[in-house]
């Protein structure tokens, strides 16, 4: 583990074994957490050894295009997931056999999902007006924000998590005067896949992104709750 918060780009192409411009990709995708700094991006740490525990763990399977990563999850949740009978047949497989394999599953979903958000964006803001933020319009909550839908036993701790349009990210920014922070108490994720239609990200989604946190805790919910909505799709 890095000891320190952040590490320059040629520093996580080492730690990966690849090439920066390899690094640059994965932060462009969402899947490392950076900020610019004068020429140079500087990667978050925590991110780094998620993405490199997930190589480790050999889920290093080709991730799903954006489409069929909120497909999957909606499958998963029996929604509407606008796949033709034989994607839905395909992927129904996939996950089916996904639930049954050994203790990398969750880092294999996580890794299926790696490009479910554009981008992520973290944000420093107040509680009061963090309430207000989560009732805008074409937000949909995931990960933390979603314990009391999903009964898991933890507390927000005065953060929250969503997917949103860029469109509504920016609009956002400058109604609440958001001010970027790698430790910020509020995550935006820029997803155009989502259905911003419901409230809520599908199981799958939201477990994905409980995941990725650094607290032990908060993972392990993300990955029973990832289990779970496999298990779903086993039973159809």
């Amino acid at each position: 583990m890095y000891m320190v918060d952040v590490v320059t780009a040629q520093q996580a192409a080492q730690r990966l074994g690849v090439h920066p411009s390899r690094v640059r990709a994965l932060i462009a995708a969402g899947t490392l957490t950076a900020t610019r700094a004068g020429s140079q991006w500087l990667v978050d740490a925590d991110s780094l050894d998620r993405h490199a525990d997930l190589v480790a763990a050999g889920a290093t399977g080709r991730s799903f295009a954006p489409r069929i990563a909120w497909a999957a999850a909606a499958l998963c949740d029996g929604l509407d997931d606008g796949l033709t009978s034989a994607e839905r047949y395909r992927l129904r497989n996939r996950l089916a056999h996904a639930a049954i394999r050994d203790a990398h599953t969750c880092a294999l979903v996580q890794r299926w999902l790696s490009r479910r958000a554009q981008s992520i964006h973290r944000y420093r803001v107040g509680e009061r007006d963090l309430a207000q933020l989560l009732s805008t319009d074409n937000l949909l909550a995931t990960g933390i924000s979603t314990t009391t839908t999903y009964s898991i036993g933890l507390s927000t701790g005065g953060a929250a998590d969503a997917y949103v349009s860029d469109q509504t990210r920016r609009e956002l920014v400058e109604e609440f005067f958001l001010i970027e922070s790698a430790r910020g108490n509020l995550t935006l994720r820029v997803a155009d896949a989502a259905p911003f239609g419901a409230t809520t990200a599908p199981r799958l989604i939201a477990g994905a992104d409980l995941a990725e946190d650094t607290d032990a805790r908060t993972r392990a919910a993300g990955c029973e709750l990832i289990a779970e909505a496999l298990r779903a799709v086993r039973k159809e």
